[in-house]
């Protein structure tokens, strides 16, 4: 008889594949009752972020926001280079917030990954990131029905380019460092 996997690898995914996560959902005894093959682990996170990889919008960030988090446990590189290209490809006509957020998932990706992926491609993510938060600042401000400053705890223009120049000061840092 074939297991039914749908309960673990509910939990699983919940948890971003994190014991961590699991143990403070308290869910991680139940979940390690079920003796889940690693293979199978691995193949759920696979289809897990190619799910959100194919699910990246700049109308919904749901599923940059879940990739972002799945970094923090799992080191695939083809989390950084699906957001890269994505915002690469999408974003230079997005309004404002969405061009900010996709900036500060971005230099979470940039930490996470800076010494996985080759030079080349963090050079390109490097750029790409500092390209978005110039636009923020040199474009008017434009935002899409529902993308409200002060849902971002933000006030007018002038919060949002505070907030983009430290977070350029943050990625200038990091590299220099």
């Amino acid at each position: 008889m074939e297991t039914d996997w749908s309960v673990p690898k509910g939990i699983f995914v919940k948890h971003y594949g994190s014991a961590i996560q699991m143990h403070r959902g308290g869910v991680y005894t139940d979940y390690k009752q079920w003796d889940v093959p690693q293979e199978l682990e691995q193949t759920w996170m696979d289809e897990r972020i190619g799910q959100l990889t194919a699910g990246l919008s700049i109308m919904n960030w749901d599923a940059v926001d879940e990739l972002t988090s799945i970094a923090k446990y799992h080191a695939n590189p083809l989390i950084i280079t699906a957001v890269t290209a994505f915002a690469s490809r999408q974003l230079m006509s997005a309004d404002s917030m969405v061009r900010l957020v996709y900036a500060e998932r971005l230099i979470e990706l940039i930490k996470r990954y800076e010494s996985i992926i080759p030079v080349d491609k963090l050079r390109e993510t490097y750029q790409l990131t500092m390209n978005l938060l110039e636009d923020v600042v040199m474009k008017p401000l434009v935002l899409d029905p529902g993308h409200e400053l002060q849902q971002y705890g933000l006030k007018d223009k002038r919060g949002l380019n505070l907030r983009v120049e430290k977070n350029k000061e943050e990625i200038i840092r990091y590299f220099r460092n």
